[in-house]
């Protein structure tokens, strides 16, 4: 009874690990006494992709994330500038990690013959595979070429609705950026 027991909670501690993994999060962090009513006009920064990188290798994922910045950044109010001299440069990085959820899982009768021998409580491990996801947004002081603002977004990407979720992730971001902007300024 007392293995049981322990089997149950073990299951349920690794599935609810495995669940609170999985939760999409948005963090960020900036520079405190930068003053960011300055900003106003905006360009993309000219990025060196990584062999690895995934943006450097999958031209969908950057043509809908660059299209999502550009169109965020308008509706909040700012201005793409490629011609003069912006006041801050906008860089995206997303990464993609192949990752594995490992779960007990309960089937069959407890303690009974298996092909290998004896089961202990019924339980077998399994290892289910996912892709995690992030994309970065760096905000950079065109005039110093310091980042001044930085944001993640995790769980970003939805295979199956890539061009919905990475708008998404976008909006967060630029929301966010916007709020903690604005929020200094006052």
């Amino acid at each position: 009874m007392k293995s049981t027991t322990k089997t149950i909670l073990a299951a349920l501690l690794v599935l609810g690990l495995g669940s609170a993994i999985a939760v999409a999060e948005t963090k960020s962090d900036y520079e405190r006494g930068f003053d960011f009513s300055k900003l106003r006009t905006w360009d993309f920064k000219q990025q060196a992709r990584m062999p690895r990188d995934q943006l450097g290798t999958n031209g969908m994922w950057k043509k809908r994330i660059r299209q999502a910045i550009e169109t965020d950044l308008q509706h909040q109010g700012y201005q793409r500038d490629a011609k003069r001299e912006p006041s801050f440069l906008v860089a995206s990085y997303m990464g993609a990690r192949r990752q594995y959820d490992t779960r007990l899982i309960g089937y069959g009768f407890p303690g009974g013959w298996r092909r290998w021998g004896w089961g202990v409580g019924g339980v077998d491990v399994w290892n289910i595979p996912s892709t995690k996801s992030t994309l970065v947004l760096d905000i950079i002081d065109a005039q110093t070429n310091q980042l001044v603002w930085r944001g993640y977004d995790t769980e970003t990407i939805n295979f199956n609705k890539s061009e919905k979720t990475i708008q998404k992730s976008v909006e967060k971001l630029v929301e966010r950026f916007v709020k903690e902007t604005h929020s200094e300024k006052s």
